[in-house]
């Protein structure tokens, strides 16, 4: 009796499983149907879709490697960011000397119309007429080394390789400031005496740092100090961009490397670079008519 009961159950059990089943394919096939009488589209399952990558923008300014290679440095204040310093660096690869030209920081020039009406763009209050000093209030920091490329670049008339912005605790172990005669190419307006105590000077090595370029031995010297360095600047220019001009670096003895003033005029408490006379200047170095 019991065995009689228990097989009944099953029973039960298998023909409500097969009525369900029963019931689920009627009605998937009257859904089926009724959407495929009254043509109504099947939804389907949306397709997963790639995310969509954001076109990458342009660089404003672009690293080149030049046989003659103008570097612009920026001397930059950590804590604020502030630019308190520039330097044009050219390198003559193949004849394996350098020279740094000091530009003043306090320079103050005109843009060309066509730089004007490209920066206005970026920064509606920028001024035509505009201090190195400032930029940095134009242009956000990500950028600021760049559009400064671009500026120098209108104001010398040359075309520049790449740029180095160089935290200041560092710069100072680098370079330190030299005064120098108002004869050395530089005017100098004598209108008050607040314009007399101007100083006029350029940068040069360190005597410390000169002490230290002397202790390199061997190429791998330079490539390791390359190395230590270059991840504390912010540079266009990569490390192993950096990297291709090691063997020229070290055939480069000192007194191969020289350093000057970028001609100008220095007047009521500002410094004005003349760009055809500029360019004269940095073309006259790279022809190797410049005095070493």
């Amino acid at each position: 009796m019991k065995k009689s009961a228990g097989k009944l159950l099953v029973i039960g059990l298998i023909r409500s499983f097969i009525v369900v089943l029963i019931l689920l394919g009627v009605g998937a096939g009257s859904y089926w149907a009724v959407m495929h009488f009254w043509d109504i589209p099947i939804a389907e399952a949306p397709e997963e879709k790639d995310p969509i990558k954001e076109p990458e923008k342009e660089p404003i300014t672009k690293a080149v490697l030049d046989d003659i290679s103008k570097n612009l440095i920026f001397r930059v204040q950590e804590e604020t960011g502030e630019i308190n310093g520039m330097l044009l660096e050219i390198f003559h690869c193949e004849e394996k000397r350098m020279q740094f030209i000091t530009i003043p920081i306090r320079t103050q020039y005109t843009m060309s119309e066509a730089l004007y009406r490209k920066l206005v763009l970026v920064h509606p209050t920028i001024p035509q007429v505009i201090r190195l000093s400032n930029i940095t209030k134009y242009f956000d920091k990500d950028a600021v080394y760049d559009y400064g490329v671009l500026i120098m670049e209108d104001l010398l008339g040359i075309d520049i390789s790449y740029y180095t912005a160089i935290p200041e605790s560092i710069y100072t172990t680098i370079f330190k400031t030299q005064k120098i005669a108002e004869e050395s190419g530089v005017t100098s307006s004598r209108n008050s005496l607040q314009e007399k105590e101007i100083s006029i000077s350029y940068e040069v090595f360190s005597d410390k740092y000169i002490k230290f370029l002397k202790s390199f031995q061997t190429e791998e010297d330079v490539h390791d100090y390359l190395a230590e360095i270059y991840p504390s600047v912010q540079s266009n220019l990569t490390l192993n961009g950096k990297m291709n001009y090691l063997e020229s670096y070290c055939k480069t003895p000192l007194n191969r490397v020289s350093f000057a003033l970028m001609n100008g005029i220095n007047k009521n408490n500002a410094y004005y670079i003349e760009g055809a006379l500029a360019k004269q200047q940095v073309e006259s170095y790279i022809a190797g008519n410049a005095a070493e």
